[in-house]
């Protein structure tokens, strides 16, 4: 999942503070700024980059030809379907509108990897509007030597690894602007009182984290893999690339190779599966701190092992049914995602009447329909929105 994703031919310096008649950098500034950004990386500049300023009217403009172009709706209504039934966003939540909205407000700059083009806002202050300046020349040095496109394209089937490599791209270049500012190449002016972001404040959880993850976590990742490998970890992210949220959060993981475990679901007879997606320990942590604590979510989440889910749809009816599932690294732990997990839905669905309640299962039914939880060993599925209450079978077995 990840609405952002559909925004990687975007990619972006977020968090400007509106300011009027702040200055441009001017073509010398910018190849001075390519320059010691290949100089610090060890990237070639293979040729000059264009730059244009735009009016927060025209990135607005931009954007929704962009979601047009990247989206097809059928995608769209997935995705915002899933939010949905996942507990992420409310009912009634416009996911096209909130992201166009979201995006024009925070938007400093941004790189077309389609048009090799940087685009600079004209309501940024001088000091952020440079520091966006860099973070975007970054991306453009680093689609010079390994091509961002084809980078975001091996990955654009699995939602974990594109987010995964999202947060390369935008963490290294996150890292690389805090490494200029830090050797004053770039203004160092008194911090500018943050102006208000009513559309950021006001979006839901989900999005506000996915999409500030790539740039604080990624740049962390960064960090971690240049502590290790130096100058080589510039290159060496876009050649091994990491594959899981998990591995952005603990880079350890990354460096042990310690992949997600598979998860089998069971099918759902007589509806048509429309998403079949992993969740990875990002969205189990965006999940709990929204629905039980930040304590909790901090002491569960790490423990995920591998996560998946698939929502099916009858056509005739309307309704939607979601299957998840999930691995974890221990009994222990299994137990304890149940037991949150059983909170989630207490939570998140209406009109909750339980019929079965073990240290094992939950079951019920709610607004929507009939939904249960199990718990075998280390792996948990749960099902909501059923027409019928399935006879029980083994986890991976199947819903009749």
């Amino acid at each position: 999942m990840g609405p952002f994703l559909a925004f990687w031919p975007l990619l972006a310096s977020f968090a400007a503070v509106p300011t009027s008649n702040s200055p441009t950098p001017n073509l010398v500034e910018v190849n001075r700024i390519f320059a010691e950004l290949s100089a610090t990386t060890g990237f070639r500049i293979r040729h000059p980059v264009k730059f244009e300023v735009l009016s927060r009217q025209q990135v607005n403009r931009f954007l929704e030809e962009r979601i047009r172009e990247a989206v097809r709706p059928a995608e769209l209504r997935a995705e915002e379907l899933t939010l949905k039934k996942l507990g992420f966003v409310p009912a009634d939540f416009d996911l096209k509108k909130t992201t166009i909205a979201l995006l024009t407000e925070q938007t400093a700059a941004f790189y077309d990897y389609h048009r090799k083009q940087l685009f600079l806002t004209d309501w940024a202050s001088a000091s952020l509007r440079d520091a966006a300046t860099v973070h975007e020349m970054a991306h453009a040095l680093a689609d010079q030597n390994f091509s961002l496109e084809r980078f975001a394209k091996k990955a654009q089937n699995d939602t974990e690894k594109a987010a995964a490599r999202q947060a390369v791209v935008e963490g290294q270049a996150s890292w690389l602007m805090r490494e200029l500012a830090k050797r004053s190449t770039i203004r160092n002016e008194a911090e500018p009182e943050q102006a208000p972001f009513p559309e950021f404040d006001r979006a839901p959880r989900y999005l506000r984290e996915t999409l500030t993850f790539p740039y604080n976590y990624g740049t962390e990742f960064q960090q971690a893999v240049y502590a290790r490998f130096g100058k080589e970890s510039f290159r060496r992210v876009f050649l091994e690339p990491p594959i899981s949220t998990q591995q952005i959060l603990h880079p350890e993981m990354y460096f042990a190779g310690t992949l997600p475990a598979p998860v089998s679901l069971p099918a759902i007879h007589g509806m048509k599966m429309i998403v079949d997606g992993p969740l990875g320990e990002l969205e189990h942590s965006i999940l709990l701190r929204q629905w039980t604590t930040s304590e909790e979510a901090g002491e569960a989440s790490p423990h995920w092992r591998g996560g998946r889910f698939q929502l099916w749809e009858n056509r005739k009816s309307g309704r939607i049914s979601l299957v998840y599932g999930s691995v974890w690294d221990s009994e222990s732990s299994a137990a304890n995602f149940f037991s949150l997990y059983r909170r989630v839905l207490q939570q998140k669905l209406r009109k909750v009447a339980v019929s079965e309640q073990t240290e094992t299962l939950y079951a019920g039914t709610a607004e929507d329909g009939y939904f249960d939880l199990q718990r075998e060993g280390t792996a948990i599925t749960a099902r909501e929105g059923l027409a019928l209450l399935p006879r029980r079978r083994a986890l991976q077995g199947i819903i009749d």
